[in-house]
């Protein structure tokens, strides 16, 4: 099952004051499983937490053991919770909740 961030879907509800800027075409986050299978594709910071929350724990806990959020996240100017991200890793839906907790 792949989720798309859908048209009708308001980025900025629920999200506080997350940016909306999107990325630049070929550069959007690509939420993955282990096997490589795609789950979603994040354009901007508010796409990714909305992914975030929706995904396979099998695609979060890939890449928050694999250290690849923070590199988008940076790259997206998000350093600050690039950063804590490092930190976060396990193998249970707590390193969801831990990791969407930084954007709220």
């Amino acid at each position: 099952m792949k989720i798309l961030w859908g048209e009708k879907m308001n980025a900025k509800k629920g999200f506080g004051m997350l940016p909306e800027q999107p990325c630049p075409p070929g550069k959007e986050f690509i939420f993955r499983t282990h096997d490589g299978k795609e789950v979603g594709r994040a354009k901007s910071v508010s796409e990714f937490v909305y992914l975030l929350k929706r995904i396979p724990l099998d695609s979060v806990l890939y890449h928050a053991n694999g250290g690849h959020f923070a590199p988008w996240l940076e790259f997206m100017g998000q350093r600050i919770i690039a950063a804590k991200t490092k930190s976060i890793k396990g193998n249970s839906e707590e390193v969801r909740r831990a990791l969407i907790a930084l954007f709220e």
